[in-house]
């Protein structure tokens, strides 16, 4: 099936011997914009709303580590389903034939949480239709969630017997605060785009005539467009605050802060200020 969304976008090209790591499964797609420097990267499993098997899961970890190393790509954009469905959680007819054993032998959706802490590019959640369970808690590991007003969002686990295990709890708490959270998640509430707009944890939430994929390619292309190690630092500037004391989270921004005078890029981009001039960055 052709997505218009991947026309003229290359794919991604592996290193020697590690051609085979994306075999397997089509259910995960990535192709790159080599003149935006952006990354689109879709969840393709529309007959199941985009629930995620534990294939899908490990190709989405290797094409997350291939892409922060990939030199050509400066930010990623994750979608799914156009019109349809985002991503619908993980797939249940897998979840119950894990036992606790297996799942903690296997270190269920770590290596997943893990692929998203590493990631040092932005990376752009562009959510339509459904966003339940695992779904919701990866748009929850993207730095910025675009999303339709009408989209669904939700962390239902409560009414199949479990909860949140992919960071749902923790970056809720953060980002709602423990009242709205704890609501959500212990009476398997519903809540829309448009909503969590209001409530500030989606960054923009567009209209159904409006391509909130469209819009999420635009913003990565923005980003794209300044100084790598610069923008890797302060996304690491942004993140030390959900895992820090204020004190701890001032001491990790100046010593980003004081970094960035070290490199060509800071030469260039304050140049160019001083003489009224567009940035030549280099990324590095």
């Amino acid at each position: 099936m052709t997505i218009p969304d991947f026309e003229g976008l290359e794919q991604l090209s592996l290193p020697t011997g590690q051609e085979n790591a994306l075999a397997g499964t089509d259910d995960v797609r990535v192709g790159i914009d080599p003149t935006a420097a952006v990354a689109v990267v879709q969840l393709s499993r529309p007959a199941k709303r985009n629930a995620l098997t534990q294939a899908m899961i490990n190709r989405l970890v290797t094409v997350l580590d291939q892409l922060d190393q990939n030199e050509a790509v400066r930010a990623v954009v994750l979608m799914g389903t156009r019109k349809g469905a985002f991503c619908a959680g993980v797939d249940i007819s897998e979840l119950t034939k894990l036992t606790p054993s297996e799942a903690h032998e296997r270190r269920f959706l770590s290596d997943l949480n893990g692929a998203f802490e590493r990631f040092s590019k932005p990376i752009i959640a562009a959510v339509e239709g459904l966003a339940l369970g695992g779904g919701f808690e990866v748009a929850l590991s993207c730095d910025v969630i675009f999303a339709t007003e009408d989209s669904t969002f939700g962390l239902p686990e409560v009414s199949i017997g479990t909860i949140p295990g992919a960071g749902g709890t923790q970056r809720l708490v953060r980002a709602l605060g423990k009242y709205k959270a704890m609501e959500l998640i212990l009476s398997r509430q519903l809540i829309s785009g448009e909503e969590l707009a209001q409530r500030g944890l989606v960054n923009r939430a567009f209209k159904a005539n409006e391509d909130v994929v469209l819009e999420a390619k635009k913003l990565a292309g923005r980003m794209a467009t300044y100084s790598r190690p610069v923008v890797r630092m302060a996304k690491q500037a942004v993140l030390a605050a959900e895992n820090n004391h204020l004190d701890a989270g001032m001491a990790v921004e100046k010593q980003l802060y004081y970094m960035t005078f070290s490199l060509d890029d800071f030469k260039a981009g304050t140049n160019a200020f001083l003489n009224k001039q567009q940035p030549d960055f280099k990324h590095h």
